[in-house]
C-alpha cells in the first residue's frame, strides 16, 4: 500500500470525528449538544510519535465540578496497522505538571516520551489515552489533586477512544497514573461504578500516588519542592472553591505564592525556576497550618481517597527513598483500602525516590496490566 492511500484511508477514518474545522475553538453550544467523551476535535499530536504509531491531540466533552459541560483536552496513541482484535486501552494520569494552560502536556513536543513504557504497550497493542486534566483546554485553573475532576477527566477520555472506529477499542480499559497521577488513578477506580458504568475498568496501577493528603501537607512542610506543590495546590483550591489563599498565607509573601501558582514543572528550565521562586517561602510562607484551619482541612478530606472500595485488582508502587511523598503514608493508605475490601498488590521498591517512581516500575507495571487484560487472578497482599 502506498504511502499516499494509508494517509487516505487515515483521513477518511478519522473523518466522521470532525464535526467542524479542528483549529476552531469550540462553542459552548456544541459542548452543551455533546455527551461526556464526545470527540469535538481532534488532529496531529505537536511532535507525534515514532513510526507505525499515530498520535493525535482529542478535544473531549467532559463535566465540571458544577457538573456544567467542560472541554478537556488529551494525547491519543496506537500502532498503525489493521488490528484483528479489539485493543485494550491504558489510559495514563500525567503528574504534577502545573495548575495553568501553560502547564498542558499535549503542549509539548515529546509527549509520548513522556509516558513510561510506551514502545512496550505500542508493541502489546494497546492503546494509550492521556488526559491533559480540566483547567487546561478550559477555563484555567486546573483543578490540582480534586479527584472528582480528575477521575472525570479521565473516564471521559476512555469514552472518547472508543468513538474512533480504527481504533478499534476494546470495551475494557486500565488506568495508571504516577503521583497526582496516581490520586487520579485511585479516584477513577473509585468513582468508575457509578459514574462511567458503560466503561469495564480491569485494574488500577498508581506509582508513588498522593493518598492522605493533610498527611502530605506536613510531612512536606518546609522543603523547597513541599512548599512549591503547597503553593499550586493552594493557587488552584482558593480559586475553584473560592477561598483567599490570605487566609493561611503571610500577606507579604501573596506575590511569591501567586508566582508559584502560575510555575509549571514539565521541564529542567521549569524546574530551576520553580526552586528559585520557592526559596523565599523557605524563610516565611504561613501565618495558619491549612491542615489546622476547618475550610482548607475539609477540602483536603474530601479530596483524599480510599473512602470508598475499588472492586477492580489495584497495583500500589511506592519507593522507600521517596522525599515527597513518604513510604509510610502510602504503605497505611494500602493497608486501610485493604480493610474495605479492595484487591490491592504492593510493590515496594527499596532504593526508589519520587520522580522517577513510574520509570522505575514500569516493566513490572505493564505485565501486571497484561496480566489483567488476560484475567490472570492477582496474588492479593492484604
Amino acid at each position: 500500500m502506498t504511502v499516499l492511500k494509508k494517509l487516505f484511508l487515515a483521513l477518511i477514518g478519522l473523518a466522521w470525528a470532525l464535526p467542524a474545522d479542528a483549529a476552531r475553538p469550540v462553542s459552548q453550544s456544541e459542548l452543551r449538544r455533546a455527551a461526556p467523551g464526545d470527540i469535538l476535535r481532534i488532529k496531529p499530536l505537536p511532535g507525534g510519535a515514532p513510526n507505525g504509531v499515530r498520535a493525535y491531540q482529542i478535544f473531549y466533552r467532559s463535566i465540571g465540578l458544577r457538573d456544567e459541560p467542560i472541554l478537556v483536552s488529551g494525547a491519543l496513541f496506537y500502532a498503525d496497522g489493521d488490528e484483528p482484535r479489539r485493543r485494550p486501552v491504558v489510559a495514563w494520569a500525567h503528574p504534577t505538571t502545573g495548575v495553568t494552560r501553560n502547564c498542558s502536556p499535549t503542549r509539548h513536543t515529546d509527549v509520548y516520551n513522556r509516558i513510561p513504557g510506551m514502545d512496550r504497550m505500542m508493541a502489546d497493542g494497546f492503546i494509550v489515552v492521556a488526559t491533559d486534566y480540566a483547567g487546561f483546554a478550559s477555563l484555567p485553573p486546573h483543578p490540582y489533586l480534586v479527584g472528582e475532576s480528575q477521575a472525570r477527566a479521565v473516564l471521559d477520555s476512555v469514552r472518547a477512544v472508543r468513538q474512533l472506529r480504527n481504533a478499534r477499542a476494546s470495551d475494557r480499559f486500565i488506568v495508571w497514573g504516577h503521583s497526582q497521577g496516581g490520586h487520579a488513578a485511585l479516584f477513577t477506580g473509585e468513582l468508575q461504578p457509578a459514574y462511567a458504568p458503560d466503561l469495564g475498568l480491569a485494574g488500577v496501577v498508581a506509582a508513588a500516588p498522593a493518598t492522605r493528603l493533610a498527611d502530605l501537607f506536613k510531612s512536606d512542610a518546609g522543603t523547597v519542592w513541599g512548599n512549591a506543590l503547597t503553593a499550586m495546590t493552594l493557587y488552584s483550591w482558593s480559586h475553584i472553591y473560592g477561598i483567599p489563599a490570605s487566609t493561611v498565607v503571610h500577606g507579604d509573601v501573596v506575590p511569591v505564592f501567586q508566582r508559584l501558582g502560575r510555575d509549571c514543572i514539565d521541564s529542567l528550565s521549569g524546574v530551576i525556576k520553580v526552586l528559585q521562586d520557592a526559596k523565599p517561602l523557605e524563610r516565611r510562607f504561613f501565618k495558619r497550618d491549612p491542615t489546622e484551619v476547618p475550610q482548607w482541612r475539609q477540602i483536603m478530606d474530601e479530596n483524599s481517597p480510599g473512602k470508598r472500595p475499588i472492586r477492580a485488582p489495584v497495583l500500589i508502587a511506592q519507593g522507600r527513598k521517596d522525599n515527597i511523598v513518604p513510604y509510610a503514608v502510602t504503605r497505611r493508605f494500602a493497608a486501610d483500602s485493604c480493610s474495605l475490601g479492595t484487591p490491592i498488590q504492593f510493590l515496594d521498591m527499596p532504593g526508589a525516590g519520587h520522580v522517577y517512581a513510574a520509570e522505575q516500575s514500569a516493566r513490572r507495571s505493564i505485565q501486571w496490566i497484561k496480566d489483567r487484560f488476560a484475567g490472570r487472578r492477582i496474588r492479593n497482599w492484604c
